[in-house]
């Protein structure tokens, strides 16, 4: 499985969307408010809708057990990078801590995940996706609000259940489960709306880097080091996993190329809300997103050729 080169295009296609989307706020096609928009269009319709077609397949136990296998490994992921991100980040200050250890712990699996596991996987990588953003969605709206706000809230737990992307996991997968496929205008039509979500997510990362000034942007050390521990440390030790208990190939594949992608778009936003450090969130974002054209394929090189020596 001749993985990196795909991964290396896809990665650097997405980047490149990204600075269109830069491009595009810096003359003045996009604004603040257009970019918010589009994020609600994003979070509300195109990602819903392509969780929903990624679960439009045959039903079978062979699928049901990929399934749970990827829904355990998401849960495995989420908690290693849990301990990590609380044993790190220490020295840093509390309002600081609190945008790093969400940016280590949860990843922009949905928007850079779903095309990148297509370019390993092909149309099932979509499949997988799914699977592996259930638990990270209500994990991200329990355990990811409790770590930006540093207090338990009720309305967050709700929203970890009632939220676009955990309901339409659910009905994407009682439609899997009970082998209920939708009618082909229908499909067809969520299907072009849903692949807007790649493109879309992207220009939105692009745009929200004219929020913050490019020194500040990119010129934090502490940055470089939260990336290198969210970007190489965190998968390659997924990997070393994987291989020690004698993970399956593809199992690897989907493991290794979920836990390296870049922080979430959604720390920015969330940072926002519990009124944690917004701007050291957007540099995380696009920092970790920047270099992931580099890391991401370096990985997955290094995940053929782990495995290659089996």
């Amino acid at each position: 499985m001749n993985t990196a080169p795909l991964v290396l295009e896809s990665v650097i296609t997405l980047f490149l969307i990204m600075v269109v989307g830069y491009v595009a706020r810096s003359f003045g096609i996009l604004d603040w408010n257009a970019t918010k928009k589009l994020s609600g269009f994003l979070v509300y319709i195109t990602n819903p809708l392509l969780i929903v077609i990624s679960f439009q397949r045959g039903f079978s136990k062979e699928r049901l057990s990929i399934f749970l296998a990827v829904l355990v490994a998401s849960v495995i992921i989420h908690l290693g990078s849990t301990v990590v991100a609380l044993l790190l980040f220490r020295k840093n200050s509390a309002k600081e801590a609190k945008v790093y250890r969400f940016s280590t712990v949860f990843s922009n699996c949905g928007f850079m995940g779903y095309p990148i596991l297509v370019a390993v996987f092909g149309e099932e990588g979509l499949f997988y996706g799914a699977c592996y953003v259930m638990f990270f969605t209500v994990y991200m709206w329990t355990f990811g609000v409790f770590l930006l706000s540093q207090r338990k809230d009720g309305k967050a737990f709700r929203k970890a259940i009632f939220n676009p992307g955990t309901l339409a996991a659910l009905a994407g997968f009682l439609l899997f489960v009970l082998n209920i496929r939708l009618p082909g205008v229908v499909t067809n039509t969520m299907s072009d709306i849903a692949n807007l979500t790649f493109p879309l997510s992207m220009i939105i990362i692009g745009s929200m880097m004219k929020n913050v000034p490019l020194k500040k942007l990119f010129f934090n050390l502490d940055v470089y080091l939260y990336s290198l521990v969210k970007l190489i440390i965190i998968p390659f030790l997924v990997l070393m996993f994987c291989m020690i208990f004698n993970v399956d190939k593809g199992m690897t594949y989907i493991c290794v190329i979920m836990s390296a992608m870049p922080a979430a778009a959604k720390a920015a936003i969330m940072s926002e809300i519990y009124k944690a450090d917004t701007p050291l969130a957007v540099s995380c974002v696009e920092v970790s997103t920047v270099l992931s054209v580099v890391t991401v394929p370096l990985l997955l090189y290094l995940t053929e050729f782990a495995l290659s020596l089996r």
